[in-house]
């Protein structure tokens, strides 16, 4: 229990230090970071759901990716913002959100060994 326990916190922090470094360059050289950044976001979450076999740790990740980005995509107190209402900056949400959707949604595959 306590080792699950681990496991679901370590992937909510990995899903927010990708979202942190994703979201801080996404806009640069438009689209090829942000398709990398989306490459690694969706690579991070298929390996959660493949390695742990558990729902609820791709699903913690998600979670930090996801809330990372919507506290990022605010307006700071000096006005500015990291996530602006762009092509870039709509392409970044709506990706992300999709790749984590999609990933917790994922149906579990038995392993030959399984049948």
């Amino acid at each position: 229990m306590a080792k699950r326990i681990a496991s679901v916190i370590q992937s909510f922090l990995g899903g927010a230090i990708i979202a942190v470094i994703v979201t801080v360059v996404h806009g640069e050289s438009f689209p090829w970071v942000l398709g990398a950044g989306l490459l690694v976001v969706g690579a991070f979450l298929v390996s959660l759901r493949l390695l742990s076999g558990d729902r609820i740790i791709t699903i913690a990740g998600s979670l930090g990716l996801l809330v990372t980005v919507l506290v990022l995509a605010q307006r700071s107190t000096g006005g500015s913002v990291l996530i602006a209402g762009n092509d870039a900056g709509n392409a970044w949400v709506i990706g992300a959100s999709l790749m984590c959707g999609l990933a917790s949604a994922w149906p579990h595959i038995p392993s030959n060994s399984a049948r």
